[in-house]
């Protein structure tokens, strides 16, 4: 086997991952596969280890696939070179088609990135501990359901691709207004819809089981 075909055998990041779904929804998009063909191979996608496995999902799309990263040359270290910070460690979340939910007194990074094509994703920040005053939300939720509760007070901007009928909808500011925190929400909601509020007293009445009921008023 060649140096080409051992590249392939490499192990893929999420990254790879991510950017093989985001081709197969551009493909579902254009018409070029079908919704049942998407849920399929978004699934193959989210299992695949190895540059190899996710070859086979986009060699019938006129892309090109994830690539292995190349070789970096060996460099000795420069002593007088500044030494960078470590940048933080974002909080990554993971299903297909399924329940996501994190409320309560949970750690939350300055960046947290959560994928749910097709699930019910509930994300509850009233409690929790921010690590950071402002928090980056990047979502994954085509043909899903999204909704976040933010504390009182918070502000949050959003840019989603909410396209293929899509919706969003936003009941708090979107200027930041220090010292509340601050989130920006990005990523891609195609086909499905995001809500984002305030915790409201029916919350605490009802529990998290309220969450599929509320409105957007």
């Amino acid at each position: 086997m060649g140096a080409e075909g051992d590249d392939r055998q490499l192990r893929a990041s999420d990254g790879d991952r991510d950017e093989v779904a985001r081709i197969l929804q551009d493909a579902v998009g254009e018409g070029r596969i079908t919704l049942d063909e998407l849920a399929e191979r978004l699934d193959l996608a989210y299992r695949a280890r190895t540059y190899a496995e996710l070859d086979p999902l986009t060699a019938d799309l006129p892309v090109k696939g994830v690539a292995p990263p190349a070789p970096m040359p060996a460099a000795s270290p420069d002593p007088g070179a500044p030494v960078s910070a470590e940048p933080a460690t974002p909080a990554v979340i993971r299903a297909t088609a399924g329940l996501v939910v994190r409320r309560g007194n949970w750690r939350v990074p300055e960046r947290i990135e959560v994928s749910n094509p097709y699930g019910d994703t509930r994300l509850d920040f009233t409690e929790a501990h921010l690590l950071a005053n402002v928090v980056d939300v990047v979502l994954h939720g085509p043909w899903g359901q999204t909704k976040i509760v933010l504390p009182n007070h918070a502000t949050a901007v959003a840019t989603v691709d909410t396209s293929w009928f899509g919706s969003f909808y936003s009941a708090v500011p979107d200027a930041p207004a220090p010292p509340a925190p601050h989130f920006r929400i990005t990523g891609n909601i195609k086909g499905g819809a995001l809500r984002v509020r305030y915790r409201r007293r029916v919350d605490d009445w009802m529990g998290s089981g309220s969450w599929g009921r509320w409105s957007d008023a």
